[in-house]
């Protein structure tokens, strides 16, 4: 059985070394936006959230969905 890992989006930026500010330059959208995303990732589009992942070089499934 391969353990599946969880990451809030925060910890994969963390993770990634990336800043708020990097990201949301990356989606156009203002840092405050990002924050908010970043607090409830469940209202970032799927378009945001696979521009994130692929930003970060994190699985979209690993950040967004736990699996």
């Amino acid at each position: 059985m391969v353990a599946t890992v969880n990451l809030t989006l925060k910890q994969a930026r963390l993770i990634s070394e990336k800043k708020q500010k990097e990201i949301a330059s990356l989606l156009g959208v203002h840092i405050r936006t990002y924050r908010k995303i970043e607090k409830n990732p469940e209202i970032a589009t799927v378009k945001q959230a696979k521009s994130i992942s692929n930003f970060l070089g994190i699985s979209y499934n690993e950040i967004f969905f736990g699996s």
